[in-house]
């Protein structure tokens, strides 16, 4: 007789609501998810399904930001020469461009900079303000970065240089002496939405300037909504209407740089997705900045041209060919290291002098969802140790980089991301500091720390409620996101039809369920080599999210599936309802 297959994660399910409020336009199922995820009115239901350019807030509500558009306002009538200044991340090069069509609308061509990582490193630098200046530039505005650059604003002042920062990373204890510092996490910023990212702020900035003069540029928040994903923005609030909106323009654009990104990038090119953005489009983008010159990328989303664009995005491509490889590598010896820190559950410091700069923040990123704590990677470039932190819910990088100020030399970052720069000399201590923060960080930021192996499921479903009613439901909650995860369903009450190894490799599993007369598709991605088949016939509980796919030219839902296990060995059990002879199925909705 075969083994009973049992969950290969350790599956946390929701606790039941047995009289979920109504909602319009939802049944049962989607009405309790949405009940878990806060929402009580159909008015707050509504507003968060109508996120767009009604749904945002006027940007004179952020501190300075009004003084930074009057600043710029005063360089294109005085014909100042304006320099827009970014990080070489997906978010920082996204923000630049949205500057750059913006000003293009208004008739200004600005100069823009993208520091070296190399010999530079991150934020405002000496040698490029001086490279500005000697380039005619008497007005800098930064772009998810500054915040921390408060000497590098001086050397600024010096040569004459103004500078408006507008970044998205919280601040330290001082603020930069710039014309203007529009940050909403600023302590005296009441803005109602936080959780802007630098494009996402470029974006808000750049439509209010063009708003001035009645006027509206394309493709601003296609552009945005690249560095929002890739940064990893809630889908909450404004960050979701930029997404949104975002996703309609670049579906539609006509400009020649951004049709061949999507076109290489996308799976559907006329509908490009959250998941085309997350997965394919700001990697791409990124891996310019992180082994060649973000320059390639930023000229790549600005271009107005065919044959310039068709040039720019098979260069791009090899570029990420390439990075694919160098993080492939590094992350095989990053993973050995971490076996060294296995059965802990603190932030964990990995680091190698060779890696690569430009894919430290990968292979933390990587390692972080896979360990579910927080990793910092780190290599060495000439004198100086750099860093990258990506972490769980449960850890706020920019904090935890912030109580190890001192001994940094460079820091910043947000909730979910960071990155740092320390002397040799301070490489010890910060270990020693860093490795022994509590998890949560701060402490109350969440009731507990997450585990690897978790998985947290949203609803379960008897087989009978997987219909393209709920997935017509479920797709009116998109984008998902950070604050909006795409929900995990566990299925139960369907029996094995066949089930196979599929793939090159045999990676994969695919499913051919029975519900009653029904037949439904299941696939598993990434099946580890010892997990087992299941058996014609058995009966399967599955957990994964459900999707439209379309096979053979006919459209059909589909689970893509992340855990399994027979039924009498699932954690639903518990959730059945006693068999009768008129309800053979689970008919709870949990």
């Amino acid at each position: 007789m075969a083994a009973v297959i049992a969950p290969r994660l350790e599956w946390h399910l929701p606790e039941p609501i047995v009289d979920p409020p109504r909602f319009a336009g939802f049944t049962a199922p989607v009405a309790t998810l949405l009940a878990r995820r806060g929402f009580r009115t159909d008015d707050e239901v509504g507003r968060f399904l109508e996120a767009g350019t009604g749904t945002m807030h006027p940007i004179g509500l952020m501190a300075d930001a009004e003084a930074a558009l009057d600043r710029i306002d005063q360089a294109m009538v005085a014909r100042e020469q304006i320099a827009i200044w970014g990080d070489y991340d997906a978010d920082g090069i996204s923000a630049i461009a949205v500057w750059v069509l913006g000003l293009r609308k208004l008739g200004i061509e600005p100069k823009r900079y993208v520091p070296s990582r190399w010999s530079e490193g991150y934020g405002l630098s000496r040698v490029g303000l001086e490279a500005l200046a000697e380039r005619g530039v008497r007005l800098v505005i930064t772009c998810d970065c500054g915040i921390a650059n408060v000497a590098e604003v001086e050397i600024a002042r010096s040569m004459d240089l103004d500078v408006i920062v507008t970044d998205h990373h919280l601040p330290g204890p001082m603020l930069p002496r710039a014309a203007a510092v529009v940050d909403p996490h600023r302590a005296d910023c009441n803005y109602p939405d936080s959780d802007l990212t630098g494009a996402g702020l470029s974006f808000k900035l750049a439509t209010a300037l063009l708003a001035r003069r009645g006027l509206s540029a394309p493709d601003l928040a296609g552009v945005a909504a690249i560095g929002t994903i890739a940064d990893l923005a809630p889908m909450t609030g404004e960050s979701r209407a930029i997404v949104r909106l975002g996703l309609e323009e670049l579906a539609a654009s006509k400009r020649p740089g951004l049709r061949a990104l999507v076109a290489a990038s996308a799976i559907d090119p006329d509908n490009p997705t959250v998941r085309d953005l997350g997965y394919t489009i700001a990697p791409r983008i990124n891996a310019a900045g992180r082994i060649a010159e973000a320059e390639l990328a930023l000229r790549l989303l600005v271009s107005d041209d065919e044959e310039e664009a068709a040039r720019l995005i098979g260069e791009l491509d090899s570029v990420h060919e390439r990075r694919r490889e160098l993080t492939t590598a590094a992350l095989a010896e990053a993973r050995a290291l971490a076996d060294g820190h296995s059965g802990e559950n603190g932030p964990v410091l990995l680091r190698k002098d060779s890696w690569a700069p430009g894919i430290v923040g990968l292979i933390a990123g990587r390692l972080a969802d896979e360990l579910a704590r927080p990793v910092g990677v780190v290599c060495a470039v000439d004198e100086e140790l750099r860093g990258s932190v990506r972490a769980p819910q449960d850890f706020h990088v920019a904090a935890a980089l912030e109580a190890c100020a001192g001994l940094l030399t460079k820091r910043g970052g947000h909730a979910a991301a960071g990155g740092f720069s320390l002397m040799e000399g301070n490489w010890i201590a910060f270990q020693a500091a860093f490795g022994t923060l509590p998890r949560p960080y701060p402490p109350g930021l969440a009731s507990r720390a997450e585990r690897a192996g978790q998985l947290a499921i949203d609803l379960v479903l008897p087989a009978s409620r997987v219909d393209w009613a709920l997935a017509a439901q479920l797709e009116r909650l998109r984008p998902y996101g950070p604050g909006n995860v795409e929900p995990v369903l566990a299925i139960t009450g369907m029996h094995v039809a066949e089930a196979r190894r599929v793939g090159a490799t045999e990676a994969h599993m695919s499913f051919r369920m029975r519900r009653g007369l029904e037949t439904f598709d299941a696939v598993a991605f990434a099946t580890p080599a010892e997990r087992p088949l299941p058996a014609a016939g058995d009966a399967l509980d599955l957990v994964g999210t459900l999707e439209r796919d379309t096979f053979q030219g006919i459209e059909r839902l589909r689970l893509r599936v992340t855990d399994y296990a027979h039924s009498e060995a699932s954690p639903l059990l518990a959730r059945r309802l006693p068999r009768t002879p008129a309800s053979p199925q689970l008919a709870a909705v949990g």
